[in-house]
């Protein structure tokens, strides 16, 4: 199990605490559930995570939240309330949480946001992890193949560099390489619906743009080629 994306999903409502468990660990996320204060802090301290998922009354949560703050100050928390005027929000924040969310927030949001804690987390947090990563076997990279990381989160090049994905570039490029010859039609990147069509060809190519200025940026040569007029096609080995 990847230490970065171990999490506690929190909630005193059963049915909740398992929808967002279930749907975070079809995310590649590891969930632990939790449906009380008590038992929130006794689970942390058996194993400390990096990430939180807590959602509750208003009140309640800005106390558990607050108590495991005075835990732990690097953990990622992510609160779920009614926070629905600056005033819930500011206090949400002071409590300790990194970000505020209504109830009715949707789990990539909440995939996105966790991913962006997972990148702020301390060196000192990642040392772990990178050295379970540096002892996994190399026979792919050795190979010239690039290789999903992470529970798909993140693209390792031939060459073990890692690009760290967002929830969209992690679901466009799941969608490229299991395709059939690895290429894709730019309308079927997103869009389940043929309505749908236009807005799918437009986010596709903003995705793939962002995807590979944030590969220039690192200088990899990322493979992920245009087939004009059509789609794209991944042209690495895989």
């Amino acid at each position: 199990m990847n230490d970065l994306l171990d999490l506690i999903v929190f909630s005193p409502d059963a049915d909740q605490r398992a929808r967002r468990s279930g749907a975070l660990a079809e995310m590649g996320f590891s969930p632990r559930r939790c449906e009380d204060s008590n038992g929130l802090f006794r689970l942390f301290q058996t194993r400390r995570t990096p990430l939180l998922v807590m959602e509750a009354e208003l009140t309640d949560l800005c106390m558990a939240v607050a108590g495991l703050r005075a835990m732990d100050t690097t953990a990622g928390i992510v609160a779920i309330s009614t926070f629905d005027s600056p005033e819930n929000r500011i206090l949400g924040l002071h409590c300790g949480a990194d970000v505020c969310f209504q109830p009715d927030v949707a789990t990539a949001e909440i995939a996105a946001a966790l991913q962006a804690l997972v990148r702020r987390t301390p060196p000192s947090g990642r040392r772990h992890a990178e050295a379970e990563t540096r002892a996994q076997p190399t026979a792919a990279g050795a190979a010239g193949r690039w290789q999903f990381q992470d529970a798909a989160w993140t693209l390792v090049s031939p060459r073990g560099e890692r690009l760290p994905l967002t929830q969209a570039e992690r679901e466009f490029l799941l969608k490229l390489t299991s395709a059939m010859d690895k290429r894709l039609p730019r309308s079927d990147a997103f869009a389940p619906d043929p309505q749908a069509g236009r807005d799918s060809v437009r986010r596709t190519d903003v995705v793939v743009s962002r995807l590979r200025r944030k590969a220039q940026d690192m200088h990899l040569d990322l493979p992920i080629r245009t087939v004009w007029g059509w789609g794209y096609a991944f042209t690495g080995e895989i």
